[in-house]
């Protein structure tokens, strides 16, 4: 008996938010760096042995790649580079919070810290928001009631809703902070596509701030290669070093080593251009063909925040969408706690492999938008 087998067609993946692939820039600016590094480098002397924490190079080359957003460059010894901010959150999560005690985050948040805090036995304290973010009023009343252990902030484009922080609203966030002694673990993975965006949290509460950059939504996601600035040096040491061989934190040594030289040589620079060059097309004819929805973005922001009517539910825009071969993400994905989430979908626009694939999982979204 012959059995036909026939595959289910993949579905367009348009609801993870990476970055766009860029090849003509990248591949040149990638290979040129690795060659580099293997001419300037013994192999066997670079991944001999492990980098606890970095090289001093490599700590040196992502002082200079937060400076991008900090206003200095921090001091080399309060620099950990990590494999992947994911790493670093785990670290910084098990460290400052731990079992039994409370993280405050927004409502709708990256849907990950879920699976952190079921791990490692922290709650989870979310924060009404509005249009940038936490509210002061709503945070600051989280902070007196449950005395969390430390804050996750992402104030700049926010991930799912796009939020962020006028400098205003980050002063009295951060203020609230200092007044409680909330710890903030910022990851402001976002914020290097936008020219013009407001400073990190950070930078209004240092003594208390963990500030994470990491290069997968900047420049590619699997180059696993994040760098985080600890308050002080002895903090720093702290939480990534001695005690902790057990983890998997630590960044390989080539992989750092041959970001350090994009880093040096401005190979990152155009990488990331390329990719706001591609993001902001892209943005563009979102723009365009939503042109009346009810809309949140940015033109150099990975991800749109798409507000529906409640004669639209999501669960069923979320089939009709698949239906026609594309996912997108459900509110209900990034709902923190028992808040009710919004009737809303999270896409994003560089997941498609090119700009044709891109255009086809829009034109359906479109479709049923207006369905």
């Amino acid at each position: 008996m012959n059995v036909s087998l026939r595959s289910t067609p993949a579905l367009l993946n348009m609801s993870g938010n990476m970055p766009p692939k860029v090849p003509p820039v990248f591949n040149e600016a990638y290979r040129l760096a690795a060659q580099r590094v293997l001419a300037d480098f013994e192999p066997n002397d670079l991944i001999g042995a492990h980098q606890f924490c970095g090289s001093e190079r490599d700590r040196a080359a992502g002082a200079r790649f937060v400076s991008r957003r900090l206003p200095e460059v921090p001091s080399v010894d309060r620099i950990v580079v990590a494999n992947g901010t994911q790493s670093i959150l785990v670290m910084l999560l098990a460290g400052l919070v731990g079992r039994g005690r409370q993280l405050v985050l927004e409502a709708l948040s990256y849907p990950t810290i879920r699976t952190f805090a079921d791990q490692l036995g922290f709650g989870l304290s979310p924060v009404p928001m509005d249009e940038e973010g936490a509210l002061p009023d709503a945070f600051e009343e989280v902070c007196r009631a449950d005395r969390p252990a430390a804050y996750y902030a992402m104030p700049t484009l926010q991930n799912p809703t796009t939020a962020t922080m006028t400098i205003e609203r980050r002063r009295t966030i951060a203020k609230i902070c200092q007044r409680y002694g909330v710890a903030i673990i910022e990851d402001d993975i976002y914020s290097l596509l936008p020219r013009e965006v407001p400073p990190p949290l950070s930078a209004f509460a240092p003594e208390l701030s963990w500030y994470v950059l990491g290069t997968a939504k900047s420049m590619a996601p699997a180059l696993k290669v994040a760098y985080v600035v600890a308050p002080t040096a002895a903090a720093a040491t702290e939480r990534f070093w001695p005690g902790v061989r057990a983890t998997y934190w630590m960044c390989a040594p080539m992989n750092a080593s041959v970001v350090s030289t994009l880093i040096e040589t401005g190979g990152s620079d155009r990488i990331i251009e390329a990719i706001r060059v591609e993001t902001r097309a892209r943005q563009a004819i979102v723009a365009e063909r939503l042109v009346d929805a009810d809309l949140r973005t940015r033109p150099d922001c990975l991800h749109a925040w798409l507000s529906l009517p409640n004669s639209r539910p999501a669960s069923d825009f979320l089939a009709d969408v698949r239906a026609l071969g594309i996912d997108v993400g459900a509110s209900s994905t990034f709902a923190i706690g028992d808040i009710a989430p919004p009737n809303a979908i999270r896409f994003g626009t560089g997941t498609p492999r090119d700009r044709a694939a891109f255009e086809r999982g829009l034109d359906a979204i479109v479709k049923v938008y207006l369905k």
